[in-house]
């Protein structure tokens, strides 16, 4: 069988790498320790190139602080798009604002031609998802900002590493925001989240909200909640950092066998990734058609495949009365399949391709 992923790892690397770093913090009771996850905020912002990194419990809560900490709220409208995952959408809701989605390119990110349409004067931010592993053109998504005096937050949870004109998700808005959930490239062991930003007034604003609006152990200027990472979860992201950069090696060569073996087959599109952006291949998506027929056919074979995402945020139950057209996003919706491509063999995914390639022959 093989697998969509595998969370597991070796008992070598636990033994030798993971375990000795646990054992201090299990040894002296650090379980909630502001020296340690500061040490991975550092490191973390030093990857990404940012001024400030501050961790956080989720990928969600880094969306929602990065949101009220530029005070939006009731009234005021995020564009962003439906072709994510709901966190994206939730997250601006969560705060009182609306978002406004526009339609997808034929590469599944926020068609940057269509966001000044949807611009109103209760527009203050817009939120472009790297999904995949993928980077919006955040060239023109930067002029249109400052030609609106809008902000940009940047949904960034899957795409650690990934570069726009060499510079790296991260640096590319007013705020950045990641995941650090355990599927994602950058990966935790619960789930867990990052904000990285160059403004100072933000990073004081969140380092308080995240801990109960406290601004010393005993005083609190505003309403906050807990959303600490945690110093077990800080010490392995840390220590996986330092891997991050091979492990996206390893996605890249094994998107680079995938394409070569598929470019050829009928009825399957591959994402097209300009030569100004650095994919890091979160997850490895293809445009087919008999989506569903195709996939109960792979899982026969033994490959287990998924979907991100089979149905568009403004069809979901919540978001049904935003009434909008998105006429690529509902397309593509019924047509991307998700390939295996973490720890993947490339005998693994020559079975996968003949596979793929035989369906199509028989179908």
């Amino acid at each position: 069988m093989i697998k969509y992923i595998d969370l597991g790892i070796s008992a070598e690397e636990y033994k030798n790498e993971i375990s000795p770093r646990l054992k201090e913090i299990f040894l002296t009771g650090s379980f909630i320790s502001d020296s340690i996850v500061e040490n991975f905020e550092n490191n973390f912002s030093s990857y990404c190139g940012a001024k400030y990194s501050i961790a956080l419990n989720s990928g969600t809560d880094a969306l929602i602080f990065a949101l009220n900490s530029l005070d939006i709220g009731h009234g005021d409208e995020v564009i962003t798009v439906s072709n994510s995952f709901i966190a994206t959408a939730n997250a601006i809701v969560h705060v009182g604002a609306t978002p406004i989605f526009v339609d997808i390119d034929d590469n599944l990110l926020i068609d940057h031609t269509k966001i000044e349409a949807a611009i109103t004067k209760r527009t203050k931010a817009i939120m472009p998802v790297q999904l995949m592993g993928m980077v919006s053109n955040m060239s023109e998504i930067n002029k249109i900002a400052k030609k609106y005096n809008l902000y940009i937050i940047e949904d960034a949870a899957q795409s650690v590493g990934s570069k726009f004109k060499e510079r790296k998700t991260g640096i590319l808005a007013d705020i950045s925001c990641f995941s650090l959930h355990p599927l994602k490239n950058l990966s935790g062991i619960t789930d867990g989240g990052i904000i990285t930003t160059n403004n100072k007034q933000v990073v004081d604003y969140i380092k308080q909200i995240r801990n109960h609006g406290l601004f010393n152990r005993d005083e609190q200027s505003m309403i906050g909640r807990v959303s600490r990472l945690n110093s077990i979860n800080a010490v392995i992201l840390d220590y996986r950092l330092t891997k991050l950069d091979g492990i996206i090696e390893e996605r890249r060569k094994a998107a680079d066998i995938y394409s070569s073996l598929l470019s050829n087959v009928e009825k399957v599109s591959l994402i097209t990734v300009p030569v100004n952006i650095f994919h890091t291949y979160h997850t490895y998506v293809i445009k087919v058609n008999d989506r569903s027929k195709l996939q109960t056919y792979l899982q026969n074979k033994g490959i287990e495949t998924k979907i991100h995402y089979p149905i568009p945020i403004h069809e979901q139950k919540p978001f049904k009365s935003n009434k909008c057209d998105l006429e690529n996003t509902k397309k593509l919706s019924n047509k991307i399949l998700t390939l295996p491509i973490a720890n993947i063999t490339q005998t693994e995914i020559t079975y996968v391709c003949n596979a793929i390639a035989q369906f199509y022959k028989e179908n």
